[in-house]
């Protein structure tokens, strides 16, 4: 099951850093080459140029964004611009965010907080262990993360985790120490709140250790560089000659979050269509037919198509709680919801000793009976995204589609937190972006070094 540590983080040190959300950035992975531009700007040690630095005209293997890093890194520590934690500790981290609970309303806007820990966890082999993935990884991320490591010797962001405990006591120790005063407090540009607060106190630490020895954890967040965390120890196992299994390396830095918590939110991720040769809507739509009754919500004029949409998307939700339901927009004056005439085609066309759970799927059923079967779109298609792009705002994919630069805009409800664990228990993988559980962590605010 799940074996955690404390550890001596590595923080920014707070009377040389100002104001701490100058120096954070969000997980590489979602760092556009604009938002980039833009950290490197906001501060000269802002955590990007250790996470995602550039790469410049005229790198070799000597010199090049790796080796940048592992200067940088080591210099920050020298200058004490990076310091070090006294005591072995357990970092809660919270964020407060802004949540419209009901698309409908504007006003419907919430306060949501999630809590977690941050701690160092024993890498287990998937499948071997208490850690559970649920969605595939590409190769080219992985190879990035493990130069990275190899370099730096160190875990920059923390594997965003996920345990279930109706009892809440790990929750409950979290919360009392919520009320002394923060490591860090500070709002970001969203308005999100992030506070960090640190658990030096060894007989609280020893508490938690053992509330979550029994736990099962399923990566939420962070597959690439959990793998990569498992690469690297295989790695250092072949060079080291008297290996223990407690070197540092044998841990990685993963924060832990209650399945039962009510701040955590799952949003879904909608797909849109482009490239596609001699495209007809209305050719696709008597294919999509086949498989899918559809209704269609049509308008004139961007002021009916306001009042449209907002009945069309509430319809999708409500639906969507009892069965499979998907959004389409071709960029004409409609929109259309397509629910599956027979579950039972699933069957016909997902062969081999696939889960029924994996099969009822609603992303599984729209890379199968849309992305698959109707627009001919290969697996290996996917992976190399020649044809589709992966966005969380649906007006986002609706303007793609307005403007021409894509063909399809296909709408879904989030995967259920029920799902992502019955997926991963049944030692199955989700399609890719399956998932996106909102807010992503910040990087900066702990470091855990390998040594």
């Amino acid at each position: 099951m799940a074996h955690i540590s404390a550890f001596k983080g590595i923080l920014y040190n707070r009377e040389k850093i100002k104001d701490i959300k100058d120096v954070v950035a969000p997980p590489y992975d979602v760092i556009s080459p604009q938002e980039q531009a833009s950290l490197y700007n906001r501060h000269e040690n802002n955590v990007v140029r250790l996470i995602l630095g550039k790469e410049l005209h005229g790198d070799t293997l000597e010199n090049n964004r790796y080796t940048r890093s592992k200067a940088f890194f080591e210099s920050w520590q020298k200058d004490g611009i990076l310091i070090r934690d006294n005591s072995p500790s357990l970092y809660i981290y919270a964020q407060e965010y802004p949540y419209l609970s009901d698309p409908n309303r504007a006003e419907s806007f919430v306060k949501k907080k999630r809590i977690g820990f941050i701690a160092l966890s024993k890498i287990e082999d998937f499948g071997k262990g208490g850690i559970y993935p649920h969605e595939n990884t590409l190769s080219k991320p992985k190879e990035d993360r493990l130069m990275l490591i190899r370099k730096c010797n160190a875990n920059f962001s923390p594997i965003f985790g996920l345990f279930s405990d109706t009892s809440k006591r790990v929750d409950f120790i979290l919360e009392d120490y919520m009320k002394k005063t923060p490591l860090f407090n500070f709002l970001d540009a969203t308005g999100m709140r992030h506070t960090l607060w640190a658990i030096s106190e060894n007989r609280a630490i020893q508490t938690i250790i053992k509330e979550m020895s029994d736990k099962q954890i399923f990566i939420a967040d962070g597959h690439h560089r959990y793998e990569t965390a498992i690469n690297y120890r295989n790695e250092m196992r072949v060079k080291e000659s008297s290996f223990t299994g407690d070197e540092p390396y044998n841990y990685v830095m993963m924060y832990f979050t209650n399945t039962e918590s009510e701040g955590l939110s799952i949003l879904p991720i909608h797909r849109v269509v482009h490239n596609l040769k001699d495209f007809d809507r209305g050719r696709m739509h008597e294919r999509v037919g086949e498989f899918f009754n559809i209704v269609t919500f049509s308008f004139n004029g961007n002021r009916e198509e306001e009042m449209v949409r907002l009945k069309f998307f509430s319809e999708m939700k409500g639906k969507g709680e009892k069965g499979h339901i998907f959004g389409v927009y071709y960029g004409n004056n409609s929109y259309h919801l397509l629910t599956i005439k027979d579950e039972e085609i699933m069957e016909r066309f997902v062969t081999g000793s696939r889960p029924s759970i994996w099969k009822r799927l609603d992303v599984t059923i729209l890379h199968t009976l849309l992305i698959e079967k109707t627009l001919g779109i290969s697996d290996r298609n996917l992976r190399e995204q020649n044809y589709i792009t992966y966005t969380t705002n649906k007006d986002e994919a609706i303007k793609w589609v307005k403007d021409g630069k894509y063909q399809i805009a296909f709408f879904l409800n989030p995967t259920k937190i029920e799902e992502v664990q019955a997926i991963a228990k049944a030692g199955e993988k989700m399609p890719q972006k399956s998932t996106f559980f909102y807010p992503k962590l910040v990087t900066g605010l702990v470091i855990n070094k390998l040594d």
